[in-house]
């Protein structure tokens, strides 16, 4: 039965060269874009108050620009790194300079979550029920992890061009000597942080309060409306509950036995496809003042699922490359080895004189791993 799954997701254009690779950058793209427009806005400038206010390494910002000119001066950052992601399509000098841009913001973010009032629901017993700003601010676990899987690449990409320049060079050997070159790092961060989303969010959907913030999730999704009538407010929130607990689980064994982490990346891809359908069908999702695209409400929160998705396609990807790859079957083998050259032997061990790069890197194609 797996192999026939594995086999249809084969030949389904699922890994196609560099797949993963671009879906993610593009995500990663629109996500800058859009919270990048949103800073400029008056509206906006007031949300960011909870945010800047308890950042540990962004409430500097206040005492120098003011509330307005701290969020033009994040709204400029963010279009800065979003304009070099998308040159890094072309250019990975400047994809890098844009990664290490992107980990810089997504660390000033998660470093809020511990300073944030009232972020733990105290009826539902504290951590790690999560409420307020805290649910927001937690997906840029994922979104962290995706800066750190985009600089690696680009790293390893541009040491394997030929020419990198001087700053690359001495970068490439700070990220060996720390061990962040080494073989499927990335993988494992990714999928580690998609466990941590999986656990987490799946914890609030057993608590009464969690039952009342998916009312809005819920009631205007296309897919998952039925699950009020089938099974009431706390029903369809216990049900959502189960289904992400069974998605971690199968995402955590699937760091052992990649036929659950097929399921799980399965999993989670149907669930971040239907939270992203959710969007048009918010009511006031759009700012009044400032109009499309500038987000507001839940859009917001839902949002930074389309970087979550394009996670869980990469790991769908890799899954079923190390399946087809550990099963040796000859079609599926020549047709994976074919797609996504060298995934089980990563860019950082074939380059693995990357840190003194003098002898060439073999010249095979980089792989989104």
């Amino acid at each position: 039965m797996m192999n026939y799954l594995t086999a249809a997701l084969s030949k389904s254009g699922l890994l196609k060269e560099d797949l993963d690779y671009h879906l993610i950058r593009a995500s990663m793209v629109i996500v800058f874009l859009l919270f990048g427009y949103q800073k400029w806005f008056e509206y906006e400038a007031q949300v960011l108050i909870p945010y800047i206010s308890n950042g540990p390494l962004i409430s500097w910002m206040y005492p120098v620009f003011g509330i307005r000119g701290a969020s033009w001066f994040l709204g400029v950052t963010e279009w800065l790194i979003c304009l070099l992601l998308i040159w890094g399509f072309w250019n990975k000098q400047a994809g890098i300079v844009g990664a290490l841009g992107s980990c810089a913001t997504f660390v000033a973010t998660v470093t809020i979550i511990p300073f944030t009032p009232n972020g733990w629901d105290e009826v539902a017993g504290g951590f790690p029920a999560m409420t307020g700003n805290i649910p927001f601010l937690m997906k840029d676990v994922v979104l962290l992890a995706v800066s750190f899987y985009l600089l690696k690449q680009d790293v390893v990409r541009a040491m394997r061009s030929g020419t990198p320049n001087y700053l690359i060079k001495n970068l490439a050997k700070i990220l060996a000597r720390l061990g962040l070159l080494s073989e499927d790092i990335e993988y494992h961060v990714l999928r580690a942080s998609m466990v941590i989303i999986f656990a987490f969010f799946g914890y609030t959907k057993w608590h009464q309060y969690g039952a009342q913030a998916m009312i809005p999730f819920i009631s205007n999704s296309p897919f998952i409306f039925w699950l009020y009538p089938a099974f009431g407010l706390r029903g369809g929130a216990r049900f959502l509950g189960a289904s992400e607990w069974t998605i971690l689980a199968l995402l955590y064994a699937g760091f052992w036995d990649k036929r659950f982490g097929i399921l799980g990346a399965l999993g989670s891809t149907v669930t971040f496809l239907t939270t992203l359908t959710i969007i048009p069908f918010i009511p006031n999702g759009w700012d009044p003042a400032a109009g499309f695209p500038a987000m507001a409400g839940e859009v917001l929160f839902l949002m930074k699922d389309i970087v979550l998705l394009a996670v869980s396609i990469y790991l769908l990807k890799q899954d079923v490359v190390r399946m087809s790859l550990s099963n040796r079957r000859p079609e599926m083998v020549l047709a994976t080895l074919s797609l996504t050259a060298g995934v089980r032997a990563s860019p950082a061990r074939r380059c693995s004189r990357l840190a003194n790069p003098a002898p060439a890197c073999p010249a095979s194609h980089a792989t989104g791993e």
